[in-house]
C-alpha cells in the first residue's frame, strides 16, 4: 500500500468538516474531476503540482468545493487518482497558457496513486464525464463521488 500525503496549511488546519457544509463559508459543497493527460500536456501527473488545476475554462464560485485529479498512463490507459483538494485559489491561468488555474492548501496526494480503472463504476464515471473530453467538470452523481472517496479513503464527512 502506497502513502497518501494529506496536505494541511492556512487558516483550515486540522478542520474538520461535517456534511453539507465546508471550509470556506458553510455552502453545500460541490465536487469537480480534472484529466491530466500527459500526451498533451507534456509531463506526467507527478511533474505538476498535484493540489493546482488548469483549465481552459472561465470559472467561477468554486472557493471551497473538490477537485479530483486523476490521469491515465500507458496503451491501453491505466487510470488513476492522483489526488483531491478544496479550492481556495482561483486565478489566471495565462502562465500556464489557460484561462484559469484553481489551487488548494487542503487535500492529499497518493503515492504512488490508486488504480480505479477496474471500478465498478468507472466506466459509467468516464461515459458520464465525455471520456473526460469536456475538461474541469462537475460531478453531478452521488454514487460517482462516493466511488472516488472510497478510493481515496475518505472517512465519512472528511474534508466534507
Amino acid at each position: 500500500m502506497g502513502t497518501a500525503v494529506t496536505v494541511h496549511f492556512d487558516m483550515v488546519k486540522d478542520a474538520k468538516i461535517s456534511a453539507g457544509e465546508n471550509a470556506h463559508g458553510g455552502k453545500n459543497m460541490k465536487d469537480y474531476v480534472v484529466y491530466h493527460n500527459p500526451d498533451s500536456m507534456g509531463v506526467p501527473v507527478t511533474g505538476v503540482n498535484s493540489l493546482a488545476i488548469v483549465t481552459d475554462k472561465k470559472v467561477a464560485d468554486v472557493i471551497g468545493d473538490r477537485v479530483w485529479l486523476l490521469t491515465g498512463e500507458g496503451s491501453p490507459r491505466a487510470f488513476s487518482l492522483r489526488s483531491y483538494f478544496i479550492v481556495d485559489h482561483v486565478e489566471s491561468g495565462a502562465g500556464a497558457r489557460f484561462e484559469t488555474r484553481l489551487s488548494g492548501t487542503v487535500g492529499k496526494v497518493f503515492d504512488p496513486m490508486v488504480a480505479v480503472g477496474s471500478e465498478d463504476w468507472f466506466a459509467d464515471f468516464k461515459r458520464s464525464q465525455g471520456n473526460f473530453a469536456f475538461g474541469f467538470q462537475a460531478i453531478t452523481e452521488r454514487r460517482f463521488i462516493n466511488g472516488l472517496e472510497a478510493a481515496a479513503g475518505c472517512a465519512e464527512g472528511d474534508l466534507r
